[in-house]
């Protein structure tokens, strides 16, 4: 039986390396992946589970190490690893993007944050330096699950500051599944950590977020990047804020 199993892996992988994922039936491309997580037998069945259950691989890449635990023949390892390819891919692609942790200009840093929150399904808080070159540095996350800015406590921002050297920052976060547009708490947490990082000696450039439809700046309190997909939505954000900018002036 494992002979047989063995040829159809076989079959399967050098169909997908001659056609590519994209090209093969979903079920067989989430068979390759669950190839990566059990070495040996038949996955066909799981993977008709996985995908009845989250209905695409994009949902069972996001998916919880508990809710994939739900589903029969995935135990904790199987789950953690399977989780664990979404991070391979974000890794991947922020080393593309970035170069030695150290980005030059704000176009690329758009890009960076870009690739690492854009698609996230949790909201996450990061930090970026800025160092005396004027090159941005350094990100670190602060928190996961949620983007209250509220959060941080100064001795967090002090202990950043110290490490790295900098003398400005910016404070980063998503929205998942959501417009970029800032909300009343994210207004109301930006001023009160401006005055925060001004205590501790280090500018607080920007808070930016990231959303489905774009990239939002709160010391601009405009939309700076409208992303394709979400071109209809981003749009209407944009003429919002213009119509903001021309009563203002």
């Amino acid at each position: 039986m494992d002979n047989i199993h063995e040829g159809h892996r076989k079959r399967l992988i050098e169909l997908a390396s001659k056609v590519g994922l994209d090209n093969l039936s979903d079920i067989q491309a989430i068979e390759c992946i669950l190839f990566y997580i059990f070495p040996r037998g038949d996955v066909n069945p799981l993977a008709h589970r996985l995908l009845k259950r989250f209905n695409n691989c994009a949902t069972i890449l996001e998916a919880s190490i508990e809710d994939l635990m739900e589903v029969e023949g995935m135990g904790k390892t199987s789950s953690q690893k399977l989780h664990l390819l979404l991070e391979i891919f974000y890794y991947y692609s922020l080393q593309k993007t970035g170069s030695n942790n150290c980005l030059k200009t704000i176009g690329e840093f758009y890009d960076y944050i870009e690739q690492l929150l854009r698609y996230r399904s949790d909201e996450e808080l990061y930090l970026f330096g800025v160092n005396l070159s004027g090159e941005i540095i350094n990100g670190r996350r602060f928190a996961k699950g949620s983007s209250d800015m509220v959060g941080i406590e100064l001795k967090d921002i002090a202990l950043y500051i110290s490490t790295y050297k900098v003398k400005a920052v910016f404070l980063v976060h998503n929205h998942p599944n959501g417009s970029c547009k800032a909300s009343s708490q994210d207004i109301s947490s930006y001023e009160r950590l401006k005055g925060m990082f001004n205590f501790s000696g280090c500018k607080l450039l920007d808070s930016i977020i990231i959303g489905r439809d774009g990239i939002f700046s709160m010391e601009k309190s405009s939309i700076q990047r409208i992303f394709k997909k979400d071109l209809n939505n981003a749009q209407e954000l944009f003429q919002e804020n213009l119509q903001k900018t021309n009563k203002i002036k």
